[in-house]
């Protein structure tokens, strides 16, 4: 099986002292039960939900192929919201 985790900083596991982050704990949970998981983190610290969309596709696409057990999963918003300069990132 292979995932690719798409999202933001708690995707990449920002602000975690053991590196993991929830990402890294599920697949640490995961490979108790499943022997052949390849995971992707493809997480990028302040992207919002439209730095996501333009980037998600490609790069799910070249790590995901049919021979392979696949998932996505994505995690954002909390970027979106963020008051820069009076007003949220993302409207």
């Amino acid at each position: 099986m292979r995932i690719c985790f798409v999202g933001d900083s708690f995707v990449n596991g920002v602000g975690d002292p053991s590196g993991l982050g929830w990402t890294g704990r599920v697949c640490v949970e995961a490979h108790q039960y499943k022997d052949e998981i390849t995971v992707y983190n493809l997480g990028i610290r302040r992207e919002t939900s439209a730095d996501i969309l333009k980037r998600w596709s490609g790069e799910v696409s070249c790590r995901l192929t049919s021979e392979y057990d696949s998932r996505v999963v994505f995690s954002f918003g909390v970027n979106d919201t963020t008051i820069e300069q009076g007003k949220t990132r993302v409207c």
